[in-house]
């Protein structure tokens, strides 16, 4: 089994991720640091350390939805002393979100220690829809709609067309769905204010086939057999 393959699977981190602390030097088998990407180890005889941690094989994975709350980080560790998500887990299990929602921004995050599903949902090759509710300064027109609809590029940065539904108009703002497939740094933020409409408030109500439902803030639960049945098909 490939090096970061192993990682993958025992949670340490999604595939991607375990290449570059890899190739960092923090990896260590039997008494051997390892940066070699095609390195293969016998999950049989050989020790996988992670700086000093020792990786093993997961058994059984968990896999989790939570609500995220705002003012809560999508990360492990905050260097700041921030409220993480894993924080408000009730597991012993090391688990990991999958991918990141800015701190203002509410709604679905799975966390899991299932590496492989983690690279799954998050590299852009699979192309996983996420839906997103915006309440955005204003009413964009057909025009503004319509940069959105077909993509547009931005600082030699192209963001690929979105769906975008207006569910309800106000005067001073506007609730509008939002349906992406890419994963770029506060990307739907970055979209409406592309088009001079500002998000005042964002929340995250799918991930592909994974619905966020009735699921209160601050809250998670955990995924049915017919959820990680879906997760673990995507190819």
């Amino acid at each position: 089994m490939r090096l970061q393959k192993y990682m993958a699977h025992s949670g340490a981190a999604s595939r991607r991720k375990s290449e570059e602390l890899i190739e960092l030097g923090r990896v260590r088998v039997n008494d051997q640091i390892i940066t070699e990407l095609g390195y293969k180890v016998d999950p049989e005889k050989d020790r996988v350390y992670l700086d000093d941690r020792r990786l093993r094989l997961i058994k059984k994975h968990t896999y989790i939805a939570l609500n995220k709350p705002l003012g809560v980080v999508s990360t492990v560790k905050d260097e700041k002393g921030r409220d993480a998500v894993v924080d408000l887990i009730d597991e012993e299990i090391r688990l990991y979100p999958v991918g990141r929602l800015d701190i203002d921004t509410t709604g679905l995050l799975i966390l899991t220690d299932d590496g492989a599903v983690t690279n799954k949902l998050i590299h852009p090759r699979y192309n996983i829809e996420k839906t997103y509710i915006a309440t955005v300064e204003g009413t964009p027109n057909k025009r503004e709609l319509s940069i959105l609809r077909k993509g547009f590029e931005l600082g030699g940065e192209k963001f690929a067309p979105a769906k975008i539904k207006i569910l309800k108009s106000f005067e001073e703002d506007s609730i509008i769905e939002t349906i992406i497939s890419e994963g770029k740094n506060h990307q739907v933020k970055r979209m409406y204010d592309y088009i001079k409409h500002p998000v005042k408030k964002l929340k995250r109500i799918s991930i592909g086939e994974i619905q966020l439902g009735g699921l209160e803030l601050g809250n998670y639960r955990y995924l049915t057999d017919e959820e990680i049945q879906y997760l673990k098909s995507i190819k």
